[in-house]
């Protein structure tokens, strides 16, 4: 098992620890998209956790792998994640958007590559979508 499925493991453990039912931390939810785009390869499951603009621009491009490399602009064959940081205080739960930076290192090819993508995550009722990838400012066209 890799270290993500442990973390996400852990996750639902210490979630289901708790006697009421509590909104998915956002984190987690950036940290299950990534891992549904880069290692389980299931781009309807990415799609699960984004707002509906971002889900007609990710429906266009339809496999994942089309989607690392047309809407995140970072394809890799398989990542290792994990949380950087996330843009929050003590108080989540009056909290209503959130920024998260997740760190991804994999390959590409015969490459390494290590990056950082941020993303903003809003509440929409009782659980968390995201609603913007930001662009990597070092991206370049030629």
């Amino acid at each position: 098992m890799k270290p993500i499925h442990y973390f996400l493991l852990g996750l639902l453990l210490l979630a289901g620890c708790n006697g009421r039912q509590d909104t998915q931390r956002p984190e987690s939810v950036a940290l299950t998209f990534f891992d549904a785009l880069y290692n389980q390869k299931d781009a309807q499951s990415a799609m699960a956790l984004v707002n509906e603009p971002l889900r007609d621009v990710m429906s266009h491009y339809r496999i994942a792998s089309q989607i690392q490399r047309n809407v995140l602009g970072l394809a890799l064959d398989e990542a290792e994640l994990s949380v950087g940081e996330v843009d929050i205080d003590f108080f989540r739960r009056n909290a209503q958007q959130v920024e998260v930076l997740i760190q991804l290192s994999g390959h590409n090819g015969h490459r390494r590559i290590n990056d950082d993508r941020l993303v903003r995550l809003e509440k929409e009722g009782e659980r968390w979508v995201i609603t913007h990838l930001y662009s990597d400012p070092f991206q370049t066209n030629g």
